[in-house]
């Protein structure tokens, strides 16, 4: 994970969004049993949420009865008065007045781009045996297939890559020892193929400050705030992210350092801390061609003063305290991209360039982290495959993948196994789901569209409900998290104790729409269907 264990709960006292009476429980550091500042792995965070669970089945009123179905949804339909039907993957028929739609991460079809490598792959496997296309890391179990010794590109160099990077040398028998100055020294096991990691922008993770705040000490906008986006909004409709806002986010980001630190413009002031604030959120400039080497030795620098930054922490270090504001400014940016804040051309610029940058700064992991990759540089296990703008050719004569950069001045690198250090977004009209093919097909759903961009997600309304293929909400079914990401802006986070959940937000408007519905007085009744045993079910699905 990259969150501490004092910073996630599923109970939601101290949330002015979560209405209705609240039920007691431990957040996921007491429940460990660990301190507050514990980083801990996605599957005890995956224990932790079945005890929640097993504690709100307990004490659901008696009003409430929960049927589990340990099956996939296949189809839903409706009925003539509106309801539903959905059909399981065991055969089981399920038969509900409102549906929650809450599927999470899913996976898509193979891109016109996938198919091309895939099928280079096929073609050349018999002139290099160890040639291989991983096109997401995804289930980690896939990169078992790797062999030992083999050149290895991994495309990406974030929180994704971290895991690919970790199973490949931890995975296969590794080992990090206590080294010299506080560093790690890396003891292969001998199973390790030679990792080349690269991006497009050149970027790596930045790592989280060592957490000095409370909820309290949340960073409150002084440029970025609702009256101001109220008046661009105003005068402008749909703004422009590089022009409206972005000189407003780097402003705050400015304040929030020196509220920290020595005011940037005092004689005697960090002008390195100014530089890093300052580029945070800026493309870099293309500058004179690089060797490899002198491209990775200033990686791994940045990774080791990164690091000093995030021990600092971050009501310490002006970086670090920058960094984290950018954390706390998520619901004012929220409120400025979403359901078609931005133009069409600034929303496509936004997801491709700055979400990604906005996440490598805010959304890093532990420092720890930072400590292994230098640890496995140092070792001759991880390399820098190629500098800034990089790419992967497809090299017919020598079957293999060619990793290059009009920005360096080295010879490319060139590798047997290309892996996607990636999670699919969710793309409707790409995802293997037979749910989402169903809901797609009958025009239950559409998806979301900013004029001629198409971002991925779901068309939701602002309490969650789907918009149909006529562009009208469907009164009696709700979308919530990563199904909307494009509707919607970074879903993808836990809820904190003592603060305002976006997640309980979305989460009770669409329980108030489910209310709203069933309170309906010309609501149908409902009828009953034929159809193969077992009977229906009726239930909030």
């Amino acid at each position: 994970m990259n969150t501490i264990a004092g910073q996630v709960t599923m109970f939601r006292t101290g949330d002015s969004n979560a209405p209705g009476r609240p039920i007691a429980g431990p957040s996921l550091a007491e429940w460990a049993g660990v301190s507050e500042d514990t980083y801990l792995s996605r599957g005890v965070l995956g224990r932790y949420l079945a005890h929640c669970y097993r504690i709100l089945r307990r004490q659901a009123p008696d009003s409430i009865r929960i049927h589990e179905h340990r099956a996939a949804a296949e189809t839903l339909r409706t009925l003539r008065d509106g309801s539903w039907v959905l059909n399981l993957s065991d055969g089981a028929i399920v038969a509900a007045d409102f549906v929650f739609l809450t599927t999470g991460h899913g996976t898509n079809h193979p891109t016109t781009e996938d198919q091309v490598v895939q099928q280079f792959v096929a073609d050349h496997r018999r002139a290099n045996p160890r040639l291989r296309y991983i096109r997401s890391c995804y289930p980690l179990q896939k990169l078992d297939t790797i062999e030992s010794g083999a050149r290895v590109a991994v495309r990406g160099m974030g929180l994704s890559a971290i895991d690919a990077v970790a199973s490949l040398t931890v995975g296969r028998g590794g080992r990090f020892l206590p080294g010299p100055d506080g560093g790690l020294v890396y003891r292969p096991g001998g199973d390790e193929p030679r990792i080349h990691v690269y991006s497009r922008s050149g970027r790596i993770f930045s790592p989280r400050a060592v957490n000095q705040k409370t909820p309290a000490d949340v960073y409150r906008p002084s440029f970025l705030t609702a009256d101001e986006l109220a008046k661009l909004r105003l005068a402008h409709g749909q703004l422009d992210f590089e022009s409206h806002l972005l000189p407003l986010l780097r402003a705050d980001l400015r304040t929030a350092a020196e509220s920290v630190g020595e005011s940037f413009g005092e004689p005697g002031s960090g002008i390195s801390d100014l530089r890093e604030v300052e580029s945070m959120l800026r493309q870099p400039e293309p500058g004179r061609p690089r060797t490899l080497g002198a491209y990775q030795s200033a990686l791994v620098d940045f990774l080791g003063v990164d690091e000093r930054r995030a021990a600092e922490g971050n009501l310490t270090n002006p970086v670090k305290a920058a960094a984290d504001a950018l954390r706390d400014l998520r619901d004012e940016l929220r409120r400025a991209v979403e359901h078609r804040g931005l133009t069409p051309e600034s929303h496509q610029r936004f997801c491709r360039l700055y979400a990604p940058m906005l996440n490598a700064v805010a959304a890093g992991p532990p420092a720890s982290r930072s400590r292994e990759w230098r640890a496995l540089f140092a070792a001759g296990i991880l390399h820098l495959g190629a500098g800034p703008g990089a790419t992967a050719r497809l090299d017919s004569q020598s079957a293999e993948f060619v990793l290059e950069s009009g920005q360096q001045s080295s010879p490319p690198t060139r590798c047997d196994v290309l892996v996607g250090a990636s999670v699919d977004p969710f793309l409707p009209e790409q995802d293997t789901s037979p749910l989402t093919r169903s809901l797609l097909a009958a025009g239950h759903a559409r998806p979301f569209t900013n004029g001629w961009f198409q971002p991925g997600g779901f068309d939701v309304d602002t309490a969650g409900r789907l918009i149909n293929t006529d562009g009208s909400a469907v009164p009696n079914i709700c979308a919530l998290g990563h199904i909307t990401e494009g509707a919607h802006y970074f879903t993808n986070m836990l809820p904190a104790p003592g603060v305002d959940s976006r997640i309980t937000a979305d989460a009770a408007a669409a329980v108030q729409a489910m209310v709203d519905h069933l309170r309906t007085p010309q609501r149908s009744p409902q009828h009953s269907t034929t159809a193969t045993a077992p009977s229906p079910l009726k239930e909030q699905a």
